[in-house]
């Protein structure tokens, strides 16, 4: 499946970048064509070579990286949306910085607004038409493997939703067999539970499987021993699936080393030139912001100061990544002495599910309220950035005792570094409770892009404009 991936996204990538020379081509027909561009046509050149090589270049740089040829992504319409039009819009922002770098003769906004729309359009049907013509082709049948998956349960589910969420994969999941007869003759996402695992030479024979995938739980170990015996002389090829879905993160890997098969359910997530580009990005942007907001710190510092005197700096120890434990720094919003006084500012916000953070504090001070509602108590963050203990964009690091009430799949929020803002924030802030706060972490991690992460620094000024959820 990671080959056909490939190979799918190669093509797809060859189809975007001549779908983009063609909606140039277009455009420039356009601008010189069209009464709105008509009137200095005669003296307007020619697109040359030249600038078809600079978008073949940019375009094949930006809509890679943005990883819209993801296996996860691929032949989703809306998930590829969500990416393709911020890639296009920032190509499109650096293909006109080159041309004026490269002096152009020309900077024809008609041109590139004809270009943004044409390509847009063209890049996004191609996704329709091909969702189109590849979920026929599975429901047809063509070409694709015939799958029999071993367990009706939630393993075997969860890998037939998969299977047919993919499409482009070349899988089609034809039945189930299962070793509880309530489940004989009931549908699972459009399949049959044609009947036992005893069966199965059986169902193999008449279903023309050409693979079968166990999927069983793991307490089943003994079980699975026994299929696999049993078709080592069936002409399918037979796959293990590992009952380990609630142990991985978004972006778990299964590996092969020395012969050996692993599953990697705490690697890293973010790496290799994702990893380098994120940190390139904070320290950029994190030392950027630090020297032009100093003025506003220092005065924001004095007014902590004036309000309640020292520490003017709170320093608080908080959960990152993998679980490293390090100290993050904000300006104080509380009154000095507010740890002796948190149990019973929990005990006053214990109604509005907030489970550390409760409504009307009356530990805040004046000044207080007005950096919350603001996020400027946040600024002295960017210090941990700097330090490689925070990113800009990422899960808010929790407090140690938080994380030790978590669940194992809550835990999955802990493979990347924390960041000042990320999607919860820009999604609700204070006003969502913490098991809603993690399942938008989740997701951030499971769908993570330079793109996205601009997107949400975009967003965060909106909603700290705003003042939604801050309190």
């Amino acid at each position: 499946m990671r080959n056909r991936a490939r190979r799918f996204g190669g093509l797809l990538a060859l189809a975007d970048i001549a779908l983009t020379l063609l909606a140039l081509y277009l455009a420039d027909v356009l601008r010189h064509a069209l009464p709105i561009g008509a009137g200095s046509a005669e003296r307007l050149p020619w697109l040359t070579l030249r600038e078809y090589v600079i978008v073949t270049a940019l375009w094949a740089f930006f809509l890679h990286f943005a990883h819209l040829y993801d296996h996860r992504r691929l032949l989703r319409v809306v998930d590829e949306i969500r990416v393709l039009l911020p890639a296009i819009l920032i190509a499109t922002g650096a293909l006109f910085a080159v041309f004026f770098v490269v002096k152009v003769e020309f900077l024809s906004r008609l041109l590139f607004l004809y270009f943004i729309a044409l390509d847009a359009l063209l890049l996004i049907n191609l996704r329709w038409l091909l969702t189109l013509v590849v979920r026929s082709n599975r429901i047809a049948g063509r070409g694709a493997a015939r799958v029999l998956v071993v367990g009706a349960g939630p393993v075997g589910e969860r890998v037939a939703a998969m299977i047919r969420e993919r499409p482009w994969a070349g899988f089609q999941v034809i039945g189930f067999a299962d070793d509880d007869p309530a489940k004989h003759g009931c549908r699972l996402h459009d399949a049959p539970v044609l009947g036992g695992c005893d069966d199965l030479p059986g169902l193999i024979e008449r279903c023309e499987a050409d693979e079968v995938l166990i999927a069983l739980p793991m307490r089943a170990h003994e079980r699975t021993r026994e299929i696999v015996v049993a078709l080592d002389s069936a002409p399918v090829r037979v796959r293990l699936v590992p009952d380990v879905f609630h142990l991985m993160s978004g972006r778990a890997m299964a590996e092969d080393v020395w012969g050996l098969p692993l599953i990697s359910v705490r690697a890293p997530v973010i790496t290799g030139v994702d990893r380098f580009f994120k940190r390139t990005f904070d320290l950029l942007l994190g030392t950027l912001s630090l020297v032009l907001m100093a003025p506003v710190l220092a005065v924001l510092a004095l007014a902590v100061y004036l309000d309640g005197g020292r520490p003017v700096v709170f320093a608080q120890r908080r959960v990152g990544e993998n679980g490293r434990v390090f100290t993050m720094f904000k300006l104080r919003t509380m009154v000095p002495n507010a740890e002796d006084q948190q149990e019973a500012a929990l005990q006053r916000g214990a109604a509005t599910d907030k489970v550390y953070k409760p409504l009307l504090d009356p530990r805040v001070t004046r000044v207080g309220r007005f950096l919350r509602r603001t996020s400027l108590d946040e600024l002295p963050q960017l210090w941990n950035v700097l330090r490689g203990e925070m990113s800009l964009v990422g899960p808010r690091p929790e407090l140690p005792w938080v994380v030790a009430r978590y669940q194992s799949w809550q835990r999955q929020r802990l493979s990347v570094l924390p960041g000042i803002t990320g999607w919860w924030q820009v999604n609700g802030r204070g006003d969502l409770p913490l098991h809603e706060n993690v399942e938008y972490d989740l997701y951030y991690i499971q769908n993570y892009t330079p793109w996205l992460d601009l997107t949400i620094l975009l967003r965060t000024l909106w909603v700290v404009a705003r003042g939604r959820g801050a309190y």
